[in-house]
């Protein structure tokens, strides 16, 4: 699967679950709710109904960022990996084969904002900048310390936009 494939299955989903709040925001302000039998919207207010479907549009956005996060953050760990295997398969030595468990074991914990600016060299100093604040928003979502206010907010689209930008680069590199 390339890379940019997931992140393109992942938002394919999320706009699909926009559109669905759409559809059916539009049958609760028409009133139109025989579209809506056997749903929790039965028995409810519109009023309450859309308060439901304005959270969950909050919630969604907020969870796509999480699914992004983790699929892009897979694939740079990946990029990683395979950049280690190319410099490391040049010699058998026991010293290069041990350098190359280390890696494999440890790579896991690096820090994602150190690995981003290893890949400096191929991707822009924006971009990466960019990727910083979608995390730290992602860390936000992720555990919403009530001590520490949020940072800017991050629209789905952005964050999709710049990793997708991201990860071709990275594709380029490896190709």
């Amino acid at each position: 699967m390339s890379p940019n494939n997931i992140l393109d299955q992942i938002w394919e989903t999320y706009q699909i679950t926009i559109d669905c709040l759409k559809i059916a925001s539009r049958c609760v302000d028409s009133g139109e709710y025989t579209l809506l039998k056997r749903t929790n919207f039965i028995g409810i207010s519109p009023t309450e109904a859309g308060k439901g479907i304005s959270t969950s549009r909050s919630e969604g956005d907020d969870y796509i960022i999480l699914s992004l996060w983790a699929a892009f953050e897979r694939q740079v760990y990946s990029c990683l990996q395979k950049e280690c295997e190319k410099i490391l398969d040049g010699n058998g030595s026991n010293f290069n084969k041990s350098v190359r468990r280390k890696i494999d074991e440890e790579i896991e914990y690096w820090r994602i904002d150190d690995i981003l600016d290893l890949f400096k060299f191929i991707v822009s100093s924006d971009l990466i900048g960019n990727a910083k604040q979608i995390k730290r928003y992602r860390d936000w979502i992720a555990h919403k310390n009530p001590r520490k206010g949020p940072p800017s907010n991050v629209l789905p689209v952005n964050a999709y936009r710049v990793f997708s930008t991201i990860l071709s680069c990275l594709g380029q590199v490896r190709t």
